[in-house]
């Protein structure tokens, strides 16, 4: 039998360093005064845009004029590449939903001592997580889950699924019918709190970070490890605590199942656990910046991104109209 739950995927740091020219393909260039900010963008992501080699961002500040998709932005900052450079940064909020943001308008850059307006960065892009492209005419649905496009919209004609995962031994079974578009998007990292407070346990992690819910109760099935020991599922709630399910496990079949039409967060175990302080981060950082153990020791592994969100190359052109 397979391992329950294989090593977490890491995935890329979403990091734009460089804006790109018309004219050519060099890196680190302001591009044409005529052009706008135009490249889509997951959320989370975090766009850098270089001020060039005549400003510098201590001797600016930020007019914000954007006139819609605020809700979808984090900060809007001036400071440095991790190469040094001075950039104008945008970082986008995490949010794992359905629904397009469409980020418009304008960022003034002014000088701080005079208010003087020095540039003017357009921007007419869209935030949103890739749908999948999904089999319309399909009655019944066998997908294996990509959070590169975690987003699914099924058809009239779709009318059950089955969700597995390449990277654990586990699966999601339920009917549809005229179900609303849901975020699959998982993580299998583990949360420290629980790991520290029960190193004695072989523990196994699931998160749904935007907790996707469906309009009949569908069955989330573990394959277990070890058949001989007695297996507990508990679902995380948002402070990090444990609430006990009521799965049932199947010795014969070495699988625990419980029925549920939300999907949330989960850890499986191989003993009944204590309850858990929690840890000095926040809880979505315990599940995003770590690596499942395939046992019960403690081993970690710092991902780039929350949540191993998939990188986005930020090239494309950007509006810099110098001040008459």
């Amino acid at each position: 039998m397979k391992k329950t739950f294989a090593v977490m995927m890491a995935a890329v740091t979403v990091m734009s360093t460089a804006l790109t020219a018309f004219a050519d393909v060099t890196t680190d260039t302001v591009v044409d005064v005529n052009s706008e900010y135009t490249q889509e963008h997951i959320p989370g992501d975090k766009i850098e845009l270089l001020l060039g080699d005549d400003l510098e961002a201590s001797e600016l500040k930020i007019s914000n004029k954007l006139s819609s998709g605020k809700d979808a932005i984090e900060s809007v900052t001036l400071g440095e590449t991790d190469e040094g450079e001075d950039a104008l940064i945008i970082q986008l909020k995490k949010t794992y939903g359905t629904k397009k943001a469409e980020i418009e308008g304008d960022i003034q850059l002014r000088k701080k001592t005079t208010s003087a307006l020095v540039k003017t960065v357009a921007f007419d892009f869209d935030v949103q997580w890739p749908e999948a492209e999904l089999d319309k005419d399909a009655v019944e649905l066998e997908i294996e889950l990509d959070n590169a496009a975690p987003v699914y919209d099924f058809s009239k004609n779709n009318k059950g699924a089955v969700f597995t995962f390449s990277d654990l031994d586990a699966s999601y079974a339920v009917r549809l019918e005229d179900q609303p578009t849901v975020n699959l998007y998982y993580s299998i990292g583990a949360v420290k709190s629980i790991v520290q407070a029960n190193e004695d346990a072989e523990l196994s992690f699931l998160h749904f970070a935007g907790e996707p819910e469906f309009d009949f109760n569908g069955t989330l099935s573990f394959n277990v490890t070890d058949m001989d020991k007695d297996w507990y599922l508990y679902e995380i709630n948002s402070k990090g605590g444990l609430v006990k399910t009521k799965a049932a496990y199947d010795e014969e079949e070495g699988v625990v199942t419980l029925k549920t039409r939300k999907l949330t967060s989960y850890v499986l175990s191989d003993k009944a656990l204590k309850a858990s302080e929690a840890s000095t981060g926040s809880d979505s950082e315990d599940k995003e910046d770590s690596k499942n153990p395939a046992t019960g020791s403690v081993d970690f592994v710092n991902v780039a991104v929350a949540l191993g969100v998939v990188s986005l190359a930020a090239a494309g052109a950007v509006a810099m109209k110098k001040a008459k």
